[in-house]
């Protein structure tokens, strides 16, 4: 495994380079690409700009780890409307296409929104929801294995697949390599533990996303800086290594710094990540 870091912690960047430039000086080795309605990369970003993202992204030494997308938890294959269920689909090809084009090999999908936090009622019953994104996956899986590319489910807090063994069977119901799991461990830790569902969901798992959370703040508040919260660290990388994830471990948060980065390789090396280092 090797520290990665989500383009979505340069938020503030007005293009992809200098995304690169953040990423590598901290010491990164990969980098998530983040697909937004307004920032560095939306879908009208020109086609050219995409063909050399691999390239640009080498210049720094930097590897291409994967493509993401909030916008799927406004429209998703779950959702009651026909339209915004079209949106996902058509959205979920464009990434696929361009996905495959910058040569990663994984795309991250929100299936599903049953209801967000606070929210007193459900936007869709569980049981449609379920039903829309398995059909939506079986069919989609065609389009990704012609591509090589894997579309991987994240866990958000979308009250939605809340148990690992109702995730590992919606994977293994849709029966593709090309779907799988796009681990994010500190979104669980509010209602699981990582290194249960790791364990569960084993080979699975296609990308892992690093936060951590404190239990004793509940609600956002609880997101905190690697090593600071209640993820059993150790735990989480022994499993990942049972597993045999060899993959990235891709820091999402908010402006990483070098010792955010030297935060993770401690962790993937099994030590404390907050030894002798100051907050991020």
């Amino acid at each position: 495994m090797y520290p990665a870091v989500s383009a979505g912690a340069y938020r503030d960047e007005p293009t992809p380079a200098a995304w690169f430039e953040r990423a590598a000086s901290a010491g990164f080795e990969g980098i998530e690409l983040v697909l937004s309605a307004e920032g560095p990369l939306t879908q009208n970003t020109p086609e050219e700009v995409w063909q050399h993202l691999p390239e640009r992204a080498a210049e720094h030494g930097l590897k291409l780890v994967g493509l993401a997308s909030a916008a799927f938890l406004e429209k998703n294959y779950g959702s009651p409307e026909p339209a915004d269920r079209a949106a996902a689909r058509d959205l979920t090809l464009w990434m696929l296409d361009h996905a495959a084009a910058c040569e990663i090999d994984a795309i991250l999908v929100i299936p599903a929104v049953v209801g967000r936090a606070g929210e007193v009622r459900p936007r869709v019953s569980y049981a449609d929801a379920y039903n829309r994104t398995f059909d939506a996956m079986c069919s989609l899986r065609h389009e990704a294995e012609a591509r090589a590319v894997t579309i991987g489910i994240e866990n958000v807090w979308n009250r939605f697949l809340l148990s690992p063994l109702e995730a590992a069977r919606l994977i293994d119901e849709v029966g593709s390599p090309h779907v799988g799991w796009y681990f994010d461990v500190g979104n669980v830790l509010a209602y699981g533990y990582p290194e249960d569902w790791i364990a569960v969901l084993g080979r699975r798992i296609v990308r892992v996303h690093a936060k951590d959370y404190d239990l004793s703040r509940p609600g956002a508040a609880g997101f905190c800086p690697l090593g600071e919260g209640s993820v059993n660290w150790p735990a989480v990388v022994a499993a990942l290594r049972r597993s045999g994830y060899d993959g990235p471990m891709t820091y999402e948060g908010n402006a990483p710094t070098r010792a955010t980065c030297e935060r993770l390789r401690a962790i993937l090396l099994g030590a404390s990540p907050c030894a002798g280092e100051p907050t991020p």
